[in-house]
Order: C-alpha cells, then structure tokens, then sequence
C-alpha cells in the first residue's frame, strides 16, 4: 500500500459517490495513491467482486417502490430485493427502490422496458446496475432488481395501492377518465386493492386461453360424473363450475371485496353513472416480492 497522504476531503467525496464504508474508501484510495478516480474504480471492481461471489445466494426478500405523476397519468414500480428482511427495512435500500422507482417514471420511453435495459439507465453518477453493485459491495448480500413497470395514459387515470409493508403493489389504467373526479380516484384504489388481493391471472375473459379454458371443462366433467351426476347434466354442471372458476381468475368477473355480491365489472358500472361516461380497464401491473 501506498505512503501517499489521503485527503480527508477525498475519503468523504469517494463514500458519497459509492456508499461505501470510510475505511473502504482510504484504502482504495491508498492503493490509487491519492487518484479518485482510480480509487472509485478500485471499489467498483471490489462490488463487482462482491456480486459475483454472491450470485448463486438467493435473495427473496425486498421492497416494492411504487410512484405516481402529480397529474394521474402515469406511474412506476420498481421491485427490488435483497437476501435478508434486515436489509429490505433499511432506509437506504428503501431510498434506493424509491430513488429507482421515479427514475422509471421520468423515463420518457420506460413502458415495456426490461429489467436489463433499466439497469443500463443513468443513475446518480453511474448507471442503475453499477449503483446496485455498489451498494451490494457495502451491504454485503445480494441485491437484484426482479421486475420494473411502468404504465401511462393520455385520456385516463392510472390507479394504485401500495400495501403498507411495501412487499405488494398495484397500478391499475383506466381509459377515458379525468382522474380530478374523486370517483375516479376512489376506483382505482379500489381497483388496485381488489388486484392486490385477489391475484387475477386475466382482465377478460377473452383473454383467458381456449386451451385452458377446454381442459378446465373436461376436468369438470370429469369431476361429475365421479360424483355419479347424471350424465344428462353434467354438461351443465361443468359449465356451471368452469364459470365459477373463470369469476376467480378474471378481474372483471371476480366479486367485489368490499361487496361480494357485487362483480368487480359491476362495480366499474356504478362509477360510470357517477361520472356521467364510460371507463375502461385497460390493464395492471401486480408485484409481490418473492412472487
């Protein structure tokens, strides 16, 4: 190591760019005798290091950002995990999801973007995926980036809920909407709570592959005839439990969780009339960490 006198002033700049820890820091700097530059590389090689060794470890614990424009219109998720919960309720990690999660929001092309190509965005002084090494280099677990959404309207309302561990959240779109209207606004979270809660695989039913939909079918009558139903009526009997079946994977099928009584298009229905015009689910976005 280098005798060369290590600028105080440096040690604190280097940390600030990196997060790593002081002493982290000095050394790298030490062994670049006094180059900051050299030294930032020196620690950025050491997080690589530190992310390859940990690459295989799972991590399966984490936090789900969630932001929204002032305006409604549009709005970002970030999912991003560690290996321990420790770390997933530390400030910094949280900061960082959230940090990453506006940085999604802002990008003008963000919509349909892969976790790879968000990772290759410019971020503070570097890139996403250089700022993730960093801080994996001063936390010392493994730290990835599992999922990024963004969803945005130019005639509608983007819905949403957080839930308040931060390890679940919802952007719901609604078309044709002004999401100045309180109903509007009281829709979505709505909406956004039922997908939460619920899980739906599909919006419609039409989305819902034929395949699928014939196996479920045949398993049903199956089911029936075991059961000794007459064979008459076990056409009957399956359709009757392929729809019940259908009501709880379809968003707009499912019944209401505030209501059961209640479909969750139903719901949609009597916020139209409020609002005096259509609305229309466009689509969703549910992450759950570890899901």
């Amino acid at each position: 190591m280098s005798d060369v006198m290590i600028n105080a002033a440096d040690v604190a700049m280097l940390r600030r760019e990196t997060g790593a820890g002081m002493m982290d820091c000095k050394k790298a700097l030490a062994e670049a005798n006094g180059d900051r530059d050299k030294a930032l590389e020196i620690l950025r090689k050491k997080g690589q290091a530190a992310a390859e060794k940990r690459a295989e470890r799972s991590a399966e614990e984490g936090v789900v950002a969630l932001v929204t424009s002032a305006d409604g219109k549009s709005a970002a998720m970030v999912e991003l995990r560690s290996e321990t919960d420790f770390v997933a309720r530390n400030e910094e990690f949280q900061q960082l999801a959230k940090d990453m999660a506006t940085l999604l929001l802002n990008w003008k092309d963000g919509v349909g973007k892969t976790v790879d190509e968000f990772k290759a965005q410019k971020f503070r002084s570097t890139t996403v995926g250089d700022e993730l090494t960093a801080l994996l280099g001063k936390i010392g677990e493994k730290l990835e980036i599992a999922r990024v959404g963004k969803l945005e309207t130019a005639d509608g309302y983007i819905g949403h809920y957080v839930h308040s561990d931060n390890k679940l959240g919802v952007l719901v779109k609604l078309g044709g909407v002004d999401g100045g209207k309180s109903e509007v606004v009281t829709l979505g979270r709505d909406l956004a709570m039922q997908i939460a809660a619920q899980a739906p695989e599909f919006l419609v039913r039409d989305e819902v592959p034929a395949a699928k939909i014939n196996a479920e079918m045949e398993l049903e009558k199956d089911r029936a005839r075991a059961e000794g139903k007459p064979e008459p009526a076990v056409g009957k009997i399956a359709e009757g439990r392929v729809n019940k079946w259908l009501a709880g994977i379809v968003l707009l099928e499912q019944p209401y969780i505030k209501e059961p009584k209640q479909t969750v298009k139903e719901v949609v229905g009597i916020a139209e009339k409020a609002v005096g015009k259509p609305i229309t689910v466009q689509s969703y976005l549910r992450f759950r960490v570890g899901a």
